[in-house]
């Protein structure tokens, strides 16, 4: 039977509990988004700049640090990967952030006892959901959700930032393409050098999280 999904308390202890890696996160992240705007980097190689890519491979690694830990309690497990069809032939495009039922078809150095990249090959019918991760959301990537349709109808999607006022646009957009939904660490407006965060979109996404697992998940033993 599946879990109930569990309650986020909207004050108290538990959401600073729940909410304290997002912080952390953000903190991490937003020296250097400042940094690479600096150099004019969104996007493309500057001499001496740090990649995008690497920034943006660094949130969907610790978004999934996270995303363990706040699903602790289900028999789930959270990797990085491909998804195998049914007939194991064909794999779905990269998926940053596989919610999985526990088990591996296959990893690619992940049997090593510190290993690189740990990067697995998990079956259609494990798969729970899949978050797909962007740095700076400035559109809706609107193929991805068409190419993933034959592997897992859960894809919601998680940005590091996004210009200011520009997320309810952005959330509609997602939506239309097929997405759960759309959210985000922080804003920023590099015009201005501002960035907020919004706790809110947080637990909305941990929300949405828990009631896809707390349908379809185990509690942990």
């Amino acid at each position: 039977m599946g879990r109930k999904t569990p309650a986020i308390a909207s004050e108290g202890y538990a959401r600073l509990l729940s909410l304290e890696e997002f912080h952390a996160l953000e903190g991490k992240l937003t020296q250097w988004r400042r940094k690479n705007e600096l150099l004019g980097m969104d996007g493309e190689k500057k001499q001496g700049g740090v990649l995008p890519f690497i920034v943006g491979l660094r949130l969907s690694a610790e978004l999934i640090y996270t995303l363990r830990q706040r699903l602790s309690g289900f028999d789930v497990e959270v990797d990085w990967g491909h998804l195998l069809d049914d007939s194991g032939r064909c794999v779905s495009p990269e998926c940053d952030i596989i919610i999985h039922k526990p088990g591996a078809f296959a990893r690619w150095n992940g049997d090593h006892k510190d290993p690189v990249m740990n990067f697995c090959f998990i079956e259609r019918g494990k798969c729970l959901a899949v978050v797909s991760c962007k740095s700076f959301a400035k559109r809706i990537d609107t193929c991805y959700c068409e190419q993933m349709k034959p592997y897992q109808g859960n894809v919601l999607l998680f940005a590091e930032c996004c210009c200011p006022g520009k997320d309810e646009v952005l959330r509609e957009k997602a939506k239309e393409a097929g997405y759960k939904g759309f959210w985000y660490l922080y804003t920023f407006d590099p015009r201005g050098d501002i960035i907020t965060h919004n706790e809110v979109v947080w637990l909305d996404f941990l929300k949405a999280v828990y009631h896809i697992v707390g349908r379809r998940g185990k509690a942990r033993k």
